[in-house]
């Protein structure tokens, strides 16, 4: 058991619930309310995020006031909101992670009990997260989502996930396609890389761009990403990086280097690039210093947003029941 594991699991016995460590959830009851706590973050462990399902007598979500007045009489909870039926609020705490940590035994109770005060105040009943019936719920997660589903909506969501799956299987990728997706996509990045680069940045911001904008254009004209597909947009990434470095270069020949006053326009002045630096022009270690920046950049946005991406992809058409694979921690009603 890792010292995180331990920790969640010693933080479920405190608040009187059960540890998943499999889907690294605790779960269980509070004075009848089925409730999920997770980190949101997987880069903050001890940020955690209350998930319950519940319905007001007349069916309105609350506002963001009515969050906003709990959060302010319970020191534990932070800013929730409501979507449908689901209802997440953070529990809070000091910014520094290892003080958050040693506090968590006593505010995570306090946390549940204030959000049970909260919707019993507003005669708020437990319910499924889908239909909003007063039945009996287990708790799920599905695509990096959780919910507390009666039988007949989690037998219908069953039922979607395995025809979504069925038809995205079916579904052939275009590699043409993904590749004109990928590189219209990068076009964004190589914007942002002149862009920031004029303004006097070289920014990390510009990597990340890059990445999402040719992920996703791949993924919407190619129509799937597999392996191949993120092989092929790691390559129009490297490409499409030393592109728009080039041509933050040959702005700067046009601009500063004498290439209006001789007359070039920007596309020559593009080609004239290597030219430039081979004459001494242009600072060889300068340009290549800046290259190396931005390809480091791209390496600090890409390779987490393509971990994101394969995960999302693992994540997709799954659906797990919580606590299937047992727990750790009492369950108390």
């Amino acid at each position: 058991m890792s010292k995180l594991t331990d920790f969640y699991s010693q933080l479920a016995v405190s608040a009187g619930m059960r540890y998943d460590p499999g889907n690294n959830v605790i779960y269980g009851q509070k004075d009848g309310y089925d409730m999920v706590v997770y980190p949101a973050d997987s880069q903050a462990p001890y940020a955690l995020t209350i998930h319950t399902a519940a319905k007001t007598p007349t069916g309105a979500a609350f506002t963001k006031d009515e969050f906003k007045e709990l959060s302010k009489s319970v020191d534990a909870l932070g800013v929730g909101k409501q979507e449908g039926n689901h209802i997440t609020v953070p529990v809070v705490g000091s910014i520094n992670q290892k003080k958050l940590r040693d506090s968590l035994g006593s505010r995570l109770p306090e946390a549940m009990s204030g959000l049970v005060s909260f919707l019993q105040n507003r005669g708020c009943r437990p319910c499924c997260s889908i239909c909003g019936q007063s039945e009996e719920v287990s708790p799920y997660v599905s695509a990096g989502s959780y919910y507390h589903l009666c039988p007949g909506c989690e037998a219908n969501m069953r039922g979607n996930l395995a025809v979504a799956e069925q038809k995205k299987a079916q579904k052939k990728e275009n590699v043409v396609g993904g590749i004109v997706g990928a590189l219209l996509g990068s076009l964004v990045g190589v914007l942002c890389i002149v862009l920031l680069s004029q303004l006097g940045y070289v920014a990390a911001l510009s990597g990340a761009i890059m990445a999402v904008g040719v992920l996703k254009g791949y993924e919407l004209l190619g129509g799937r990403l597999t392996k191949k597909g993120i092989v092929i947009s790691i390559v129009i990434m490297l490409v499409m990086t030393y592109v728009g470095d080039r041509i933050d270069t040959a702005i700067l020949l046009w601009r500063e280097g004498g290439g209006a006053e001789a007359g070039y326009n920007l596309f020559e002045c593009y080609r004239l690039v290597p030219w430039a630096i081979e004459q001494g022009a242009m600072d060889m270690p300068v340009y290549l210093g800046n290259l190396a920046l931005l390809y480091l950049f791209l390496l600090l946005g890409a390779v987490p947003t393509i971990i994101s991406k394969v995960k999302e992809k693992k994540e997709e058409g799954r659906m797990v029941k919580i606590g299937s694979a047992g727990g750790f921690g009492s369950y108390t009603n």
